[in-house]
């Protein structure tokens, strides 16, 4: 089984970015236009992720790119690295996903994922309160699968661990 790819937070604050060691092999996936640098080794190439008709949906329907971001490592032993940041200033945060997880994000808050990490477009009720008055929309992005998913915002933020069940609204 191959190593995963080490996730690092710089510059924690305004113009956060993310510093990602990928060990031989290994890569990840990240918003169009995130990179800003990598080693020799490591190869960048525009995709679509899930095919013609989930580029679609995401492009129209959540205001991402068509085309994600896939960031791999050609060497067979040795490692390599990237450095990518967000295009809007603003705080980066790392959440761990565990199997079976599933986190929703709105419009612009995907950064990148480890290689395992699916994110696709969601949407919620278009009768819910919260998605049409609150500014979100009615269509997020919802990652699931296992790995470190990077998460961007304009301005701070904070995160919180919750208790199993444990619940909380975000207004």
């Amino acid at each position: 089984m191959s190593q995963q790819p080490s996730w690092q937070v710089k510059n924690e604050g305004s113009f956060a970015s993310v510093s990602i060691t990928l060990p031989p092999s290994s890569g990840f996936h990240c918003e169009s236009d995130a990179v800003i640098t990598m080693s020799q080794n490591v190869d960048v190439r525009g995709a679509m992720s899930g095919g013609i008709l989930a580029g679609l949906a995401r492009a129209f329907l959540t205001r991402e790119s068509f085309f994600t971001t896939v960031v791999q490592n050609n060497s067979p032993n040795q490692s390599g690295d990237a450095l990518i940041a967000s295009s809007d200033p603003g705080g980066v945060t790392l959440h761990r996903l565990i199997r079976g997880e599933e986190m929703v994000l709105t419009s612009g808050a995907y950064l990148a994922a480890d290689e395992a990490v699916n994110v696709s477009s969601s949407m919620q009720s278009p009768f819910s309160m919260f998605g049409n008055y609150s500014g979100t929309g009615v269509f997020l992005l919802r990652a699931s699968g296992q790995g470190t998913l990077a998460i961007s915002a304009y301005g701070s933020m904070h995160k919180y661990i919750l208790s199993p069940g444990e619940k909380r609204n975000v207004d």
